[in-house]
């Protein structure tokens, strides 16, 4: 059992965005209008109040798991460096990796007036002198050609932040595959547990959502983390909030930038890890809980708004398509959000979605009907 309860704070997508350049105008507002329910219109309140959060809660550890940024813009780096760096001084360790938004991101641009702008990006290099304060100091074994690292963070925890972004696009080189077998062989020696975290998804969260969320190469790691005692997997990257119980568990947060902003909290006490998430509170912001949720619902409703102008959906009777409106919106917020679906009341939605044409809506809905009636908010992993 570890001498002292390890309390770790995780956030994950924060896609911060630097005001300077971003100045809220009708560029900014057609993108976010084609965007994912990101609330990237309070983004800086919403980075703001969680470092606040942190400092107040005092955890032992951070843990920041990718897509730090929007889309790489080195002056939005530099300013959440700057950010973090109060929450370092705080005596709070930070450990972060990059997400593929993070380092040489092709879209990267600024907004000013009724136009978009290029702006400098940053390398793998760059990244890791901005954030060298974020675990890239005081690592205890460090693979140059990935740029994954190992810190110990307890006496009997170690912690493996594995990096897929830096110096390749979703994969891990077979040259790091020698360095991360040699390490975790000599760190289990002791019998130390090892949590580990990775921007990407390890496991299959849904049949949907592979090529692009799971790591490429990501049953090779598997294999390498039965071996060696990872006890778990902890990643980002889809914005949804999801659990795979398997051999190796795997909690994915959803990003803290989507409703309902999740961040999440993990004790660790050398028997077990206890995962739950909070929903951020930006008191700043007037109904900003509202807002979040509202602009999620208007990216699910741009989805249906095509397809019911698509053929086999023409001529569907008005009401039944308010049925299935309500139904797909309503699951849709509960698989993002981890929340259990209650169908009291949406019943015939749901047989209305049960008898149409395949189409890529109908088959999202069969592929989280098994999620959205369990908590995928919580979970104990017994050691």
């Amino acid at each position: 059992m570890s001498e002292k309860t390890l309390n770790i704070m995780v956030a994950t997508d924060i896609h911060y965005l630097s005001k300077s350049i971003n100045d809220g105008g009708e560029a900014f507002a057609n993108m976010i209008a084609k965007g994912d329910g990101k609330v990237m219109k309070y983004i800086e309140e919403i980075v703001d109040t969680f470092c606040a959060e942190v400092k107040k809660r005092k955890p032992d550890v951070l843990l920041l798991l990718g897509d730090l940024t929007f889309n790489g813009e080195r002056i939005s780096h530099l300013e959440l460096a700057k950010k973090l760096e109060k929450i370092v001084e705080a005596g709070i360790p930070v450990y972060l990796i990059p997400g593929n938004h993070d380092i040489n991101y092709e879209n990267c641009f600024g907004f000013k007036g009724d136009e978009r702008y290029r702006v400098e990006s940053v390398d793998a290099n760059d990244f890791r002198d901005i954030y060298s304060f974020c675990g890239y100091k005081n690592y205890d074994y460090y693979d140059e050609i990935s740029g994954s690292y190992i810190s110990k963070i307890a006496d009997d925890l170690y912690l493996l932040m594995l990096d897929t972004n830096s110096y390749s696009s979703n994969y891990f080189k077979e040259e790091s595959f020698i360095w991360l077998e040699n390490v975790l062989k000599e760190i289990s020696k002791n019998n130390a547990n090892i949590l580990a975290v990775s921007h990407q998804n390890l496991l299959e969260q849904n049949f949907m959502f592979t090529e692009g969320f799971m790591i490429e190469n990501a049953e090779r790691i598997e294999e390498i983390y039965e071996k060696y005692n990872v006890k778990l997997n902890l990643s980002g990257h889809m914005h949804i909030q999801h659990i795979k119980n398997n051999i190796i568990p795997e909690i994915v947060t959803s990003s803290l930038a989507v409703s309902p902003n999740h961040f999440a909290s993990i004790v660790y006490d050398g028997e077990s890890f206890v995962y739950s998430t909070e929903c951020l509170n930006v008191e700043s912001i007037e109904n900003f809980a509202a807002i979040s949720r509202d602009e999620f619902k208007i990216m699910g409703s741009r989805q249906l708004s095509k397809l019911f102008k698509t053929a086999p959906y023409e001529n569907e009777d008005e009401a039944d398509i308010e049925k299935m409106s309500k139904v797909f919106l309503k699951m849709n917020e509960c698989y993002f959000s981890g929340e259990i679906f209650d169908p009291y009341g949406f019943e015939e939605g749901m047989k209305i979605w049960e008898e149409q044409h395949e189409s890529f809506t109908s088959l999202y809905i069969k592929s989280i009907l098994d999620s959205v009636f369990t908590d995928q908010n919580r979970f104990i992993l017994k050691l």
